[in-house]
């Protein structure tokens, strides 16, 4: 759906701004839905457009709206609009932006019954009405069957479309391709001076999917999030074949999803005041219900072991619920918050964004389903023990949040001792409600790490404006990565065993590995988000230390032995640093193909040798891979919207080029009257070190006139 806003400019145009969308976003085919009501002059209202609640019969004369075949816009004020589906006139007091709601609602004129048939704004409602049907009956069936019906209707005497096809076929048209993706219902209006804000609320409501329109969200049992991924595509099929139905507006039992966490001082009951925003999927959530917080990212196992292992989920209890109502937070009538609907929460002292949350019982009531047939299993406490409710019972969550790493890190110091702790509550109260940041406090120094310069500038923003802390920043750092360069999919291994035995503070340190590098994901020049590591085990390893091979790696390795444990640890440890320089490595797996040790040492001193023979035998194997030049190093690339003025272009693109850029397209902007508005929009991607500190060059280049915004698109070489 497309609202076009500031409607009350000097100049705006509808028709233009809609054309200019469908042009630039393929496939979106924007369609009017409501027509621009001006007033001509500046006498104020007149006739039967008082300002005054309620409804009239009559438009004044100075009344004109927008058309679909003039591209020129009436030169008056923008007063309101006309609902083309409807067929009514919404017309809004002045100053509606300062009066209370009650008496900020519009004027309601109903055309069909206007005394001048003749009017201007009646014809053009007209015009635009058959225009939205003939679009619709181009995609519609339906709605296509009904205008070639209403077509071989023998009467002239008036349009037989606008007579035989009634609004309420038009609005379930209208939805049926806003749900396909077929067209995009344009609205327009002035949104700052409260002119067509409640239509587009009806529009949401009349138009885009509700929950019931949509499949129940991908949910997973607990025992899916502890499976390796090592087998990648095979896992991601039995996710798929395993994924649970819960989730749905009619299933009984209460299933929410905290998409965002704020601490909010005096609102909060937790000390912190954290609120936590959540989405109610399915059942009812209420004020004093004891909830479980499942985390995807720190499910925690029992120790007893077995395959049908518990989670141990931390429980909370909801000390209250507030509603949300614009920038007001009032406590939520009746203390609940049903399927489908959005509250804020507070009393979690836990919770962060992503959790989901389900009762400490699923509910007894029967499915929709068993219903339907009549069935409803039980157990021997009467209870409803059919698969939902088990897998209720056992866990279940959403995808949660997954924030992509940092790319830039900053290092930062309070002005004083006596504020380091402040600084360090205050960092991590923005870590909860950021998960995108990252923080790493040492004795010495503060680091935080983010998307971007901007995301940078607006923590430490925060931190002066909301916490009262003025704090000292160095020099930006860019996080770069290190991978090889594979020869398709084919990995790299070292020459055989290698072998490490030294002797250390009289201590013999002996062993011998065998692995191989091979790729995580086809990189191939590509620009892509870095991944970790992945290091895995073959079964002659894991023979080696009689571990089971058909025992999933993240299910058993809390019960390795400490030898095997510290060859892990050693592994992915000596992958975090790389040969060209202090950065880690991405994009690769690690496998551990033998491991060779003289066990007759002292067992205390085999989890040491075993971890420094990995990470000799990787260090070995990046040396001679350095040598050959298949080590390079990956910089996190930017891709950078710019808008400049046309006269501008050449220099930008110039300075683009010297920072190493490479420029995908130009666009062209309109020109204006006097050619003073036109502008261009230049799409690049460009090394996130070489626009650091760029608004200022681009204000420099631009006269002022030029913005930018930069999003993180992926590493890529060097």
């Amino acid at each position: 759906m497309l609202y076009i806003n500031k409607m009350d400019r000097t100049d705006a145009n509808f028709l233009k701004a809609m054309e200019s969308v469908g042009e630039k976003l393929t496939g979106s085919n924007p369609v009017a839905v409501q027509l621009p009501l001006y007033r001509l002059g500046n006498d104020g209202q007149k006739n039967g457009s008082s300002g005054k609640n309620g409804s009239t019969t009559s438009l004044g004369t100075d009344i004109v709206a927008g058309t679909l075949f003039d591209p020129t816009p009436p030169s008056g004020n923008f007063i309101g609009l006309i609902d083309i589906v409807h067929m009514r006139a919404l017309i809004y007091p002045p100053d509606a932006e300062n009066l209370s709601i009650e008496d900020a609602i519009p004027t309601v004129v109903n055309l069909s019954s206007l005394e001048d048939t003749k009017s201007q704004p009646l014809q053009a409602a007209l015009h635009a009405r058959r225009v939205l049907i003939e679009r619709l009956g181009e995609l519609d069936e339906t709605m296509g069957d009904l205008v070639l019906y209403a077509m071989d209707i023998e009467d002239t005497s008036e349009c037989q479309v606008l007579k035989n096809i009634s609004t309420s076929q038009i609005q379930s048209a209208l939805r049926r391709m806003t749900l396909s993706r077929s067209i995009m219902p344009t609205m327009c209006g002035a949104a700052l001076r409260g002119i067509g804000v409640e239509p587009v609320l009806d529009g949401v409501a009349e138009f885009l999917p509700c929950p019931l329109d949509r499949l129940p969200p991908q949910l997973s049992t607990c025992a899916d999030s502890n499976r390796s991924r090592h087998g990648k595509q095979q896992n991601e099929k039995q996710t798929q074949s395993s994924a649970v139905t819960l989730g749905h507006p009619l299933h009984p039992s209460t299933l929410a999803y905290v998409f965002k966490v704020l601490h909010m001082k005096g609102r909060g009951g937790s000390g912190d005041g954290r609120v936590a925003f959540a989405r109610v999927y399915s059942g009812t959530l209420k004020a004093r219900d004891t909830v479980r917080v499942i985390s995807p990212s720190g499910l925690v196992m029992n120790e007893d072991g077995g395959k049908n292992k518990k989670q141990k989920h931390p429980t909370e209890r909801v000390g209250g619920m507030l509603e949300l109502s614009g920038g007001q937070f009032n406590n939520l009538p009746e203390g609940r918050c049903l399927s489908g609907d959005v509250c804020a929460l507070v009393g979690l002292k836990g919770v962060v964004t992503g959790d989901t949350l389900l009762l400490t019982s699923a509910s007894t009531d029967t499915l929709p389903a068993d219903q339907a047939s009549g069935k409803k299993k039980k157990n021997k406490n009467g209870k409803n023990m059919d698969d939902h409710w088990k897998q209720y019972m056992e866990g279940v969550h959403l995808a949660g949040l997954t924030s992509p790493k940092p790319v830039l890190t900053l290092r930062i110091e309070a002005n004083s001792s006596s504020e380091q702790s402040r600084l360090s509550a205050a960092l991590a109260l923005l870590t909860v409600e950021d998960p995108s940041l990252v923080v790493e406090e040492t004795p010495t120094n503060t680091l935080i790490s983010g998307l971007g310069e901007l995301h940078m500038e607006i923590i430490v923003d925060r931190l002066r404006r909301e916490f009262g802390l003025e704090v000292r920043t160095g020099k930006p750092a860019v996080a770069y990565r290190e991978t090889v360069l594979f020869d398709g999919e084919e990995g790299v291994e070292t020459d055989g065993l290698v072998e490490y035995d030294r002797t250390v503070g009289g201590v013999q340190l002996q062993g011998a590995v065998r692995l191989r590098l091979s790729p995580l994901t086809s990189f191939e020049g590509r620009c892509i988000p870095p991944e970790d590591p992945l290091v895995t085990l073959s079964p002659a390893t894991r023979a080696f230390f009689n571990i089971d091979l058909h025992a999933s790696s993240d299910e058993t390795e809390h019960k390795y032995p400490p030898a095997l444990r510290a060859l892990l640890s050693g592994a992915r440890g000596s992958l975090k640093r790389g040969r060209l320089g202090p950065y880690p490595l991405a994009n690769m797996t690690c496998q551990i193909l033998e491991v060779d040790s003289e066990m007759t040492t002292s067992p205390e001193t085999v989890p040491g040798a075993m971890r420094a023979a990995v990470a000799n035998a990787i260090a070995t194997l990046l040396e001679t891979l350095k040598n050959d030049g298949r080590l390079v190093v990956l910089e996190p690339k930017m891709t950078v919207e710019i808008s400049v003025p046309m006269g501008r272009v050449g220099d930008v693109l110039s300075d683009l080029t010297s920072r190493r850029g490479t420029v995908d397209d130009v666009v062209v902007g309109d020109m204006g009257k006097d050619n003073s508005n036109a502008k261009s929009i230049v799409h690049a991607e460009v090394p996130l070190i070489e626009i650091l500190g760029y608004a200022n060059s681009l204000r420099s280049l631009t006269g002022g006139e030029g913005a930018f915004s930069a999003e993180y698109k992926g590493h890529a070489q060097l």
